[in-house]
Order: C-alpha cells, then structure tokens, then sequence
C-alpha cells in the first residue's frame, strides 16, 4: 500500500475526538477552543500499550511488528508505544476497532507539533535577556559545567557553527530522516541551542546562558517547524536514556498527547531530568502541550520591559518567565538574528537549569526545579499568577552566589515638574543602583523619534511604572542611589549611556542622583531630603538647589518628582535567642510508692541560624523546680538551631501517698516556659483491701445512711 503523506484538518475528526473512546482505552478529551482545525498525521494512530497486566501476558512492542493486521511503521520500546500504519480517513474508526482490547493503554492521532517562534525582527544589538536575568553575576561562580548536557529537541542544531560546535556533544538523533545527523535546516533550533549554550570567551558571537554545558540535538520537527507527536516522544526518550541532564522543548501543541506525556514522565520520574517547555503564542489564557505536562516546566515570555509578551500564552499551570522579545542568538552557517517568541524564552530557563545543576550536583530534578521557583523574580501581584507564574528565572540565585538579605526598592511614580522640555514631552526616566553586590536597572517607555530612540512617558506628565527591584547585601548598612536622568533625543541612539555627552544640552544622562543610606536593622534612612506621602516616600529634582539653566529652556526641565518605598527582608529579632520547650506537660500517672521514675523533655534555640550581620547568640538557660524532682542537666547553653534533652526523674520512695503537681521553670535569656509536672503515690493493695471490707461491712449494717452520705458525697 503506497501511504500519501500531508496533513488533513477534517473538523469531523474534531467532534469524534471530544466523545473519546470507551472501554480499556483512556478517553481522550480535545480542548481546543482557540483554533479552528486539529492537525495530525494521515494514516498513523499511536498505540500505547499496558505494560501489565491481570491474568494476561502484556504485548511487548519490541517482539511484534504488526497489530490487528496493521504494519507497525515505528516503536517507542521504552514507552511499549507503537505508531501503526492505517488507511487515511480510517484513523477513528481503527481507534474504535481497538477500543475493548484489554492490551491497549491508549490510542490516539498522531498530532502534529510545531514550533513556536513568532516573525524575527532584528532591531536590538545586543542580548538584553541573559543580561535581564543576571547571567554577568552567575558567571562569576559558575558558567556550566562540561559534565551537564542540555537537550534541544527542535529542528536539530547546526554543530559547525562558529559559537557552537566548542560545546556540540554527539549522540543525539535525527527523527524526521531517521539517520544519527540531527543537522538543523530551519535555524530555530540553532536559535534555541545558542541562548542555552552558545561557547562563552572565544572571542566569537554571543554568550549562551549555560557556555560551558554541553549540548545535544535531537532533530523532532522538520524544515517547516513541523513534526509529530511520536518523533517528539522519542526524541524526549531517547535525550534522557543519552544522560541528558536538562531537555528544552521549544515546540507546542494545542491538543494532548500521551505519548509526550509518557515519555515526559519517563525522562522526568524514572531518568530525573529536568524538562522546560513553551507555553505557546497563541495570545491566550491557557498553557498549550507538553508545558501544561506536570512534569514540565511552562515557560512564558517577557519584554524588556517586564511585561508579559501580548502573544505568550498564560494561566494555570505557568511556572516561569523569560526574556522572549528580539532575542539575539546564533543561526545557520556562523550567523546571528533576532527571533521573538515563548520559543526564546524556553532555553533561558534551560541554561540556567543547567547552572543549577553545575553548582548543586549532588541534588535531584525536583530540587532544581523548586530552586528555580523559590529564586524567581516575582512580577506582577504577590506570589504566583497567571500572568508571570512565579516570576522571573534569575541565574545568579539559583546558583546560590548571593549571601545576605534582600533590599527592595520600589519605584511607585515619576512626575514632572511644572516646566517640561521645550523640545518634547518629558523624557525622564531613573536608575536604581546598591553599593552592595549592585544591579542597574533602567525602566521606560520606548518610543522611535525619526531615526533616534528615546524614553518617554507613558502619559504626559505622570508615569507609573510600579515596578520592584530586588538586591542582595551582606552589610546591615546600603548606599542607595536613584538617578533621574534626562534622555534628550539627538543622543537617544546611543545604547552605552557612558559613550553619551556628559555636558551637552543636546544630549548626556542630566539629572539629580538622589542618595541615601539604608539600615537594614533599625530601617532607618540618612541623606538626601524625601519627605513622606502616605505610605510613600518622596523626592524632587528640583531639591538639589540647581538654580542654572541646562542650556535654553527653564532650569526645571531636568527636575522631576519621583515615589518610592523601601523594604528589606531582615528582621534581627528572628535572630535573638528564642526558648522552646517540648513538651510542656508531663504526667507521670499511678506511680507505686518506692519505684524510681523518669522522662525526658527537650531544651531548644529557635533562632534562625547564619545572622548575615551579628555574631550568633546563645541562649543561656537554667531550671527551677521542687525538691521531689531531679532533672539533670539544670543549665547549659545553646547555639541558634541547637536542643538539648533534660531528663526527669523521681523517686517516689520517701513520698507521701496523695497526687503531686509540680512546676519546672525553665528560664533563659529568650524567654521563660513552664513544664506542669503530675505524680500519683496510690494506697497499697492491703489497704486498699482493708478499706473495701470496712466500707462493705458499714453499708451492710447501715444502708439508708451510706446512701444518705453517698449522696452527700462524704466519700467517693
């Protein structure tokens, strides 16, 4: 039979998909409300086979080369999937005829892939997203390791290029010509493969996130962008059983497949491997395959302005974000270009898994995976959203370079004053900087001007960017320094703002730098003059006593008004010495009198430990109690984090018979607790006895007053 090879998009197909099949086969459930067509391919179904079963032997893949009279055209042995060859417009009905075979896991379309870059558009000279996520700081620890290997399982690597072929490993595959030579023939994979781990120092090209990792290619999607779900499973399974440490799936589709998600879960759960995939750009609210996998990484992209790109997708599922905005990379044959797409913002966020895991080798993919999370810049609301995730992957905390607290900086509102540059709307914008451990941050709206570039306000006189900025520091006392500077438009074309003129009124970065000291421990500020606006606080250009003018115009064209706030993450009280005692109640019940007793109760400094500013604290304790219970020890001390067990113990041999109620204090430079302490010396048996008889003999010869006192209650 001679198979026609194309796509298909029968809306049909659709409809059948949405009922699922029934019986042994897991229903699948097409949600694909923002296309109008599926793509799959003609004439091949996936067949998932159980791989146990009761009472019956399972079929092996690797032992068949047929099923139900239909040629297997290809095997996924590890996943015991198999893709069959079925006659076009017979694909449904062949997935009803399996559908009560107590063999079959799941069968389902051969669903089409893609990759998910938007049109290039080669406007910036520089790579803004390794240096928006902080690699410059990483690298100072760690720039890969040549024993981590990334994965990119896209349209193949081109291996001889100039910024490549230093960090190229073998043993990828080529899936769509089934041959061992994954050569790219489209340039995003080259693309992807260059911002995860272009070499870094060879005086050649662009820096990859990861420059010292290896990488590897396994060729899944054609020279359209294009590839199936089954080429895309074994190009995943096979990365992982290749010792893939990370695989990056810049590719998506809107409709789920198993076979993805089996091997997702095998190169996840079984291999460990760390797995980040695209969201997609389809400017929608829901998180297309396999990034909606729960064994992968979504990723979503972002513009120089910590915006979310209009086209990357977003919602529940979305972990991180990434640069992904005319993003500078390498393409076929020693050449670089911009691209745009989540497909850009995927291998940021696999290079910097791949530093991750230079820097902690001994820890497993889950423990990356929440460094990654724990570490993220957070944009947008608090916490996790749909729009950001948990925010922006930074390299340079996860790999752990940063000791010490966090500063934040917020940046509420810019006002200009009452004058404005009399060439142009104002052209404000500011520069956030900390003397400790320091990032530049430069924020504005860009807008072309003929053929200069310049910043701009949003709205004429008020721009709120609302924006927060994080630092690290180990001093208790930061020089902060806010610069508003005036971007005037005969050099807005200049990217080093260094390279501008300083003096000049046609150009230069003019302004006032605002500076202050911050104490992280008392949170107070010294410096330059701010005043309070409700929770805000608030500084002017115009406070510098300038009086001259900066060329023609009003000696308040350079001022401005600017809101901001300051908060730190270090609280010295959680460093102090804090007393715990556990537990705090100990009752010994029905002790007989002569026996020797004891338990145990634990001393603890529930201080946070590593104080980044202050020697640690002990705490210093001691115990107070009665002189029927001996504990030993009775004093000690103890280091932030550090318990001690007491034990104590009595002896019941000189005590009265009754119930004791005792007291252990236990006092200390963190605090005071008490332990309540309950002993019971019962009679002796014979006494007990005795007791019985007389009270039996009493209430036989005077009934009518036992019952009196009884109810009395005289005895009990």
């Amino acid at each position: 039979m001679v198979k026609m090879k194309g796509r298909i998009l029968p809306s049909v197909i659709i409809l059948l998909m949405i009922g699922g099949s029934i019986g042994a086969v897991e229903t699948i459930k097409v949600e694909n409300k923002n296309v109008d067509v599926i793509e799959y391919e003609p004439g091949e179904i996936i067949i998932g086979f159980h791989k146990q079963l009761e009472n019956l032997n399972p079929i092996d893949v690797t032992d068949i080369d047929s099923f139900a009279g239909y040629i297997i055209m290809e095997k996924i042995e590890v996943l015991n999937v198999a893709v069959v060859e079925v006659d076009e417009g017979d694909e449904q009905s062949f997935i009803d005829s399996i559908v009560d075979s107590p063999f079959v896991k799941y069968a389902e379309f051969n669903w089409i892939v893609h990759a998910v870059h938007t049109p290039n558009d080669p406007q910036w000279d520089a790579q803004w997203g390794p240096q928006r996520i902080h690699c410059e700081d990483a690298w100072d620890s760690q720039q890969g390791s040549g024993s981590v290997k990334i994965a990119i399982a896209d349209t193949g690597i081109d291996y001889t290029h100039e910024d490549i072929a230093g960090n190229y490993a073998s043993g990828g595959y080529d899936w769509i010509n089934s041959d061992n030579d994954p050569m790219d023939d489209n340039d995003h994979g080259t693309h992807c493969a260059g911002i995860a781990a272009a070499v870094i120092d060879n005086g050649v090209g662009i820096a990859g996130v990861a420059g010292k990792c290896k990488i590897m290619a396994e060729k899944v999607l054609n020279s359209g962008g294009s590839g199936t779900s089954s080429q895309v499973a074994s190009g995943i399974t096979h990365a992982a059983d290749n010792s893939a440490d990370v695989i990056s799936l810049s590719l998506s589709s809107t409709s789920p497949s198993s076979a993805i998600e089996s091997a997702c879960n095998y190169a996840y759960n079984t291999k460990g491997v760390v797995i980040v995939a695209a969201s997609g750009n389809d400017y929608n609210d829901e998180i297309n395959y396999p990034a909606r996998f729960d064994t992968v990484i979504a990723v979503g992209a972002i513009d120089q302005y910590d915006e979310r790109c209009g086209f990357s997708n977003y919602g529940e599922g979305l972990e991180l974000v990434a640069p992904g905005k005319r993003i500078l990379s390498t393409i076929i044959g020693d050449d670089y270009d911009y691209f745009t797409g989540t497909s850009m913002a995927t291998p940021h966020v696999a290079g910097v898994a791949a530093l991750a895991i230079s820097t902690y080798p001994g820890k497993d993919n889950e423990w990356i995976r929440q460094k990654m999370v724990d570490t993220a810049e957070d944009l947008g609301p608090a916490g996790w959203d749909e729009e950001f995730g948990y925010g922006l992957v930074d390299a340079s905390l996860a790999v752990g370079i940063y000791e010490g607290e966090i500063v934040n900086i917020q940046i509420y509102k810019v006002k200009g004053l009452d004058e404005i540059d009399f060439l142009s709307e104002p052209e404000w914008y500011y520069k956030v900087s900390l003397d400790s451990q320091s990032r530049f941050e430069y924020d504005g709206y860009e807008e072309q001007f003929l053929f200069w570039w310049r910043f701009v306000w949003n709205e004429r006189n008020i721009w709120t960017p609302d924006k927060t900025y994080k630092f690290y520091t180990d001093n208790p006392e930061v020089s902060i320094k806010i610069k508003l500077m005036d971007d005037d438009i005969a050099f807005s074309d200049i990217a080093d703002l260094s390279e501008r003129p300083s003096d000049d009124f046609w150009g230069g970065e003019k302004g006032r730098i605002f500076t202050i000291t911050y104490n992280l421990i008392n949170n107070g500020i010294t410096g330059d003059r701010y005043e309070s606006d409700g929770s805000w606080l608030y500084t002017r250009g115009d406070w510098d006593g300038s009086t001259d003018p900066e060329g023609i115009g009003d000696p308040k064209q350079d001022d401005a008004q600017l809101w901001f706030k300051i908060t730190d993450g270090y609280n010295p009280n959680d460093y102090k010495p804090k007393l715990v005692v556990n537990p705090t109640s100990i009752n010994f019940g029905m002790v007989p009198k002569g026996d020797v007793v004891s338990a145990e109760f634990t001393v603890k400094n529930d201080a946070k430990e590593d104080d980044p500013f202050n020697p640690p604290q002990d705490l210093i304790w001691n115990i107070d109690t009665q002189s029927w219970i001996s504990v030993s020890p009775s004093s000690g001390s103890l280091e932030p984090g550090e318990q001690e067990s007491v034990t104590v113990e009595i002896d019941t041999a000189g005590m009265e018979l009754k119930t004791w109620r005792g007291t252990i204090t236990v006092s200390s430079n963190g605090g005071t607790e008490e332990i309540s302490v309950i002993i019971t010396i019962p009679r002796e048996k014979s006494q007990v006895s005795l007791l019985y008889n007389l009270l039996e003999i009493f209430q036989s010869k005077f009934p009518l007053l036992f019952i009196v006192l009884k109810n009395l209650q005289v005895y009990q």
